[in-house]
């Protein structure tokens, strides 16, 4: 950023060749103890990576000269924070059990979960439901799905099991039918806008197999459709009865929204004290997140390191790395947390910033990447930054070969490993994070939740970017839709389209 002076001293911190030798940044006493942060059910250990702490009190800095505090609190207040929108962001009040918006999302989810596991909603069949397919992409299916993995380990424990339609594929929709119980079965079609495209389709693909049933006969009273959206209207024209109909508002934003309506299905699955304990756990680090001072302030120093990899040294991915399986969506909810957030060339301003924001995201369940990318890891010639993310309250000798197996490689990335033979070492000084949760309970997965978040909030205010808009996701189902328009229509020779994809078109018409 220019005429930033805090910007030019982080610059010249991160050139220092001492900065990026762990080796010698650990000659430091009492390095360890300087680097690890605790709040309630999270331990954050950031001593093996590329940082001091003259680095990180300017970073610090940074966030104090970018008036991150009055900007936390703008978010809290209800104040505009989506500009582009000129709306707040709300996402924050659903979990505030202070704040009317909490107990109005409350009610209205507990009240026709109440009714489903009573047996009182009937499918268009006429039978009670005992299954629930989410049908929904993006915000409306990524944490829904994280969180009713992270909180129900198997299927079978799951008092409504929830199976998930996102892709537009008729081959996953014709899985999907072989796997559920269709005349027991509640199809819940999320979408705040009710009118993204691959979720109407998805849809009307459902519906229609459902009208080629016999014994289907929907009415007033019985439906094996539902809604959960932020525009009523479209969901009425679409003929889902009003009291099926889940509402939440324009305000909250798809990937911050599995706290509202949309996460009915995690109540349907893992139950309502589940629900009010993640809730309560995200509230936790919402207190956290607004009090604490930035050098303690664990989303702030999540998004400060990030910054500082992504800006100063000059790394452009980043990787979230869960050593437990039932946290094997994380990674994907992430990706698209940070990289739609923060994936911006313009400033809030409308200028075009000529700095970098968010890094490649990218991550899978520890162990199973260690089979898959860690040799690049080891060996490759680039660094990048890692969450290593562990739970350590557990019942099992193989969690802890887990558990090992993630401290190990941390230590393997950070001390490498000569060899006579040159092929077999490993170099080192590779930086990571380890993030360890106390327990997977609904609480701990609600703070880990809330605390990328606010990271991700963080990273927006000093970047001076709007996170909770996404003008980028439209262009190409925009393109999408006028290219279908014209095939349709036989006028594909009236658009103008570069010679490469108009013969990618037509070889798809062949």
């Amino acid at each position: 950023m220019q005429n930033n002076p805090l910007w030019d001293r982080l610059t010249e911190l991160a050139s220092q060749d001492a900065i990026k030798d762990l080796a010698s940044l650990w000659q430091k006493p009492n390095r360890h103890q300087a680097l690890v942060f605790e709040h309630d059910n999270i331990y954050l250990d950031l001593s093996k990576n590329w940082l001091d702490e003259e680095a990180l009190a300017a970073l610090c800095d940074l966030a104090s000269h970018a008036n991150l505090q009055a900007a936390i609190e703008q978010l809290f207040n209800g104040d505009v924070v989506n500009t582009t929108d000129q709306l707040p962001a709300t996402h924050t009040t659903l979990r505030d059990p202070d704040h009317p918006n909490y107990q109005d999302n409350i009610q209205s989810i507990f009240g026709l979960a109440d009714r489903v596991l009573a047996g009182d909603i009937k499918t268009g069949f006429g039978q009670p439901v005992k299954q629930l397919v989410n049908i929904g992409i993006g915000g409306s299916y990524l944490g829904p799905r994280l969180v009713v993995e992270a909180l129900t380990e198997l299927q079978s424990e799951s008092r409504i099991p929830i199976f998930f339609a996102a892709s537009v594929d008729d081959s996953l929709l014709n899985q999907l039918f072989n796997s559920i119980d269709i005349e027991h079965c509640l199809f819940c079609i999320s979408s705040k806008s009710f009118s993204t495209v691959e979720t109407l389709m998805n849809a009307r693909a459902i519906h229609a197999k459902l009208k080629n049933i016999p014994s289907y006969a929907p009415n007033d009273q019985q439906s094996s459709l539902m809604a959960i959206t932020a525009n009523q209207q479209r969901a009425l024209e679409a003929g889902i009865p009003p009291h099926m109909i889940l509402l939440f508002d324009e305000s909250i934003g798809g990937r911050f929204s599995l706290w509202s309506a949309i996460g009915f299905p995690i109540v349907l699955a893992a139950g309502k004290q589940k629900f009010l304990d993640l809730l309560a756990g995200a509230h936790a680090m919402d207190l956290h997140y607004r009090q604490q001072e930035f050098a303690h302030n664990i989303p702030v120093l999540m998004a400060l390191m990030s910054i500082w990899y992504r800006n100063f040294i000059g790394l452009s991915a980043y990787s979230c790395l869960p050593y437990d399986a039932r946290l094997r969506s994380l990674p994907k909810w992430l990706q698209q947390l940070m990289m739609e957030s923060a994936g911006k060339m313009h400033n809030v301003n409308g200028d075009v910033i000529n700095y970098p924001t968010t890094p490649w995201v990218f991550g899978d369940h520890g162990q199973l990447s260690q089979h898959a990318f860690f040799q690049a890891f080891h060996q490759g010639i680039d660094a990048l930054p890692l969450d290593f993310i562990g739970v350590l309250e557990h019942k099992s000798p193989s969690q802890d070969f887990l558990l090992f197996n993630l401290i190990a490689q941390g230590a393997a990335l950070m001390q490498g490993k000569e060899e006579d033979h040159s092929m077999k070492g490993c170099p080192g000084n590779k930086p990571s994070t380890t993030l360890l949760l106390k327990n997977l309970s609904a609480r701990s997965v609600g703070q880990l939740l809330a605390m990328y978040e606010h990271m991700i909030y963080t990273q927006a205010v000093i970047w001076n970017i709007n996170c909770f808009d996404q003008p980028g996701v439209e262009l190409g189902k925009s393109i999408a839709r006028d290219i279908q328009q014209h095939v349709e229509n036989n006028t594909l020779n009236e658009m103008a389209l570069d010679p490469s994809t108009l013969a990618l078109i037509k070889k798809v018409m062949e």
